[in-house]
């Protein structure tokens, strides 16, 4: 009797020994497949930032290249104001950066103040700032799939020339001599309007434009 109870004992023993062996892969199992599961989102979350980043980059990239067919030319559109670009004359930058024809064109802020460009409203629904295309007659495609959530935007600062973009040459100190630059600060957006990419350049413009005075 005795060794039939021993048996029981050592089965059940078994038994539940193999229980928490299972129990145990188990829970291992769980452990990792919740970690490959998270392992997979973050990459894909991070695959989808780059992807919004990039998008957010080729639309600044747009944004300058339009602006600098504002300044420049050429541009064929209705709304060019390539007169306005005149390196001596700077009356329609103004502070706040205008509207209308002035749109975006910004007077520089004084010396150890905030830089214009830094104050300037570059959103979506920015009222200050220009849209791709206003002036140029460009079309950019947002809205739609992997596009950008809203038209990149551009404002134009303008700067006093101190010489240096041509070699050995330094522009006069006399105020009769003095030129300008522009410089332009352009905004893009990812697919997510918060992802933001803000790029700049400097224009230079020796001469104004053709049939203007």
């Amino acid at each position: 009797m005795s060794r039939r109870i021993l048996r029981s004992s050592r089965c059940r023993r078994s038994g539940g020994f193999s229980l928490i062996m299972v129990l145990l892969l188990l829970v291992v199992v769980t452990v990792l497949g919740v970690g490959a599961a998270q392992l997979s989102l973050v990459n894909e979350r991070s695959a989808r930032n780059d992807r919004d980043n990039e998008i957010a980059m080729q639309a600044a990239e747009a944004a300058l290249v339009d602006a600098e067919l504002d300044i420049l030319g050429p541009n064929p559109g209705a709304a060019a104001r390539l007169c306005l670009f005149n390196n001596k004359d700077v009356a329609p930058f103004v502070e706040g950066c205008g509207s209308r024809t002035s749109l975006g064109l910004c007077a520089p802020s004084a010396p150890g103040t905030t830089p214009a460009w830094m104050k300037a409203d570059l959103s979506p629904g920015s009222k200050t700032s220009v849209a791709y295309g206003t002036f140029t007659g460009q079309a950019y495609v947002v809205g739609k799939g992997a596009t950008s959530a809203a038209l990149p935007r551009y404002i134009v600062e303008v700067m006093r020339n101190s010489g240096g973009w041509q070699a050995n040459r330094l522009e006069s100190a006399s105020a009769g001599n003095v030129t300008h630059l522009f410089r332009v600060t352009a905004i893009g957006f990812g697919v997510d309007a918060d992802t933001q990419v803000v790029l700049q350049t400097n224009v230079y413009k020796p001469t104004v434009s053709a049939g203007c005075p």
